[in-house]
């Protein structure tokens, strides 16, 4: 990991500013704009903004990020808008998740929110997987799936930890399958 790449995570997470995360070996995904809101040396997450609104978080691995790059500052038009709407900062989930490892970030979030999404953007660059971490195994995570039409898959799908490029929980997508799945059975 570049030095400069953490000095650029730690002076985001501080001010609060609007970035754009740049990932290395990742086609079509490699950029993510928002607000890093947590950074630790396996995980990094990012509160994501699009259309001047905040769409839940991603977690990143953080030997992956290349660059961090200014969206904008503190008073930028983003910056503005949310803080009028009282949202800015940008703030990480409650309760606090831990970014040391997959498991333990993969299975808090899933507690908290319910559905997270899987991508494993190396094979799989335009696609995700989004469920319940059902269990986990010393190199992988088991996702109970929800389908594109929030129906509850019957069997479960295994994720190694070496292909998780990103963890997604709390966006509308993910809220609004959730709706209507409901809990598992």
């Amino acid at each position: 990991m570049d030095n400069k790449v953490m000095t650029r995570l730690a002076e985001a997470l501080s001010s609060g500013a609007p970035v754009r995360v740049h990932r290395s070996g990742i086609r079509d995904g490699d950029r993510l704009d928002g607000f890093v809101v947590g950074a630790g040396a396996a995980w990094t997450l990012i509160a994501l903004c699009s259309d001047i609104q905040l769409d839940g978080w991603a977690a990143v691995r953080t030997s992956d990020i290349t660059k961090v790059g200014w969206r904008g500052g503190t008073d930028c038009l983003t910056v503005r808008a949310l803080r009028r709407r009282g949202r800015w900062p940008a703030r990480a989930p409650e309760p606090a998740l831990d970014l040391d490892g997959l498991a333990e970030l993969a299975q808090g979030a899933s507690r908290a929110f319910g559905l997270v999404s899987l991508h494993t953007e190396r094979d799989a660059p335009d696609a995700c997987w989004i469920g319940e971490v059902a269990g986990v195994r010393p190199k992988s995570l088991r996702l109970r799936e929800v389908d594109t039409e929030a129906r509850w898959l019957p069997e479960l799908s295994k994720f190694p930890f070496e292909v998780v490029t990103r963890v997604g929980f709390g966006g509308r997508y993910e809220r609004t399958l959730m709706e209507f799945a409901g809990p598992y059975r």
